[in-house]
């Protein structure tokens, strides 16, 4: 009897273990990862399936694979981090500047030109943009099916919200639900998971008892930011632009500054824990990465969630380049690689699959 009741609760600890684990499968570590970055120059989606060899080479290799479908034309002036992936479904998104989204399905199963029925293209509405407003840094929540895309205009910033993204149909047009935290402008951040939302913003309102102003993180979720989650101040040091990227694994939230539009020789990324939100509001971050020699026009960030790599871009302006920085194990303090794609290909948008194994 006592042997049959430890076996069930044995048992029932299994499966209660089981069900604790993410919904994708992940687990940390860096195997079993894949690099997506967008070429505006082929209007191709470049491929590389192992991000550790990539990493691991003396020299660059090449794609493993080039996607390519004429709907990618319509996203060819990629908005700056406008690539996001969802590692649940196996689904890569592509955003322009001006709002035109394109979603390829089963992503991890294309080699070549997408079939027809596996790549949509739809845009965000007319209605409700902003003054001269460009579209800026995506990013997919997965376990909600939901994509949050930024757009700044003359004085002010939103974040739009595109809720049952893997269902939208070819040429449909979605309509304003906004994000947005009246007073901020120069959002140019955003990442999301399991209903949470941060992003950056460049100035806004006075915060606090002490009046803090300039560059901000806001946390909150689908519908509204929460005004007491802010972090804002002189010991941030964020600059005047910000691409995000959330490590779901470990819970870090990490922060591109670009130092050569900021004029500032400082860490080109910092690192908070997400707990640090809701504390108080001027607060460093819990540790930075990367040299300011190193990386000093870092544009775009991102992150696969739960697998430890983080990748980067460069861009000047309007300018977009063909590197790409790769930081393994970033928490741990590794110095990135380069990694650079063949001359005259233009990336303003990367992802990393963190299930491609």
């Amino acid at each position: 009897m006592t042997s049959r009741l430890f076996l069930g609760l044995a048992a029932t600890l299994l499966l209660l273990t089981a069900g604790c684990k993410e919904p994708d499968g992940s687990s940390g570590g860096t195997s079993g990862a894949a690099l997506y970055a967008f070429d505006s120059t082929t209007n191709a989606v470049f491929i590389w399936k192992d991000v550790s060899a990539v990493y691991d080479a003396t020299t660059t290799p090449s794609p493993s694979f080039q996607i390519t479908s004429s709907l990618f034309s319509k996203v060819s002036s990629l908005a700056w981090g406008g690539l996001a992936f969802d590692r649940q479904r196996g689904i890569l998104y592509l955003v322009s500047d001006t709002g035109t989204i394109v979603r390829v399905n089963n992503i991890r199963s294309q080699s070549g030109a997408v079939p027809n029925g596996e790549v949509y293209s739809f845009s965000l509405a007319s209605t409700g943009r902003l003054t001269n407003g460009k579209f800026g840094q995506i990013a997919l929540d997965p376990q909600n099916d939901t994509l949050f895309i930024t757009e700044t205009g003359d004085s002010n910033t939103q974040i739009w919200v595109v809720a049952s993204a893997s269902a939208q149909i070819q040429d449909a047009t979605v309509a304003l639900q906004a994000l947005q935290m009246s007073g901020d402008s120069g959002g140019t951040g955003v990442a999301a998971a399991s209903g949470t939302v941060y992003a950056f913003m460049k100035d806004g309102g006075t915060v606090g008892t002490d009046a803090l102003t300039g560059p901000r993180l806001r946390k909150g979720n689908a519908v509204s930011f929460d005004a007491s989650q802010v972090i804002l101040g002189s010991s941030t040091t964020l600059g005047i632009y910000g691409s995000l990227a959330l490590d779901t694994g470990n819970g870090y939230l990490f922060v591109a500054r670009h130092n050569t539009d900021a004029a500032s020789t400082a860490a080109p990324i910092q690192a908070f824990r997400t707990g640090q939100f809701g504390l108080s509001y001027n607060q460093a971050p819990a540790l930075t990465v990367g040299t300011a020699a190193g990386q000093p026009d870092l544009r775009v960030l991102s992150h696969p969630g739960t697998k430890d790599w983080l990748v980067g871009l460069r861009g000047n302006g309007t300018t977009g380049y063909n590197t790409i920085y790769l930081w393994k194990s970033p928490l741990g303090g590794t110095a990135a690689k380069v990694a650079t794609a063949a001359s005259g290909s233009v990336f303003k948008g990367v992802a990393v699959d963190g299930n491609a194994s």
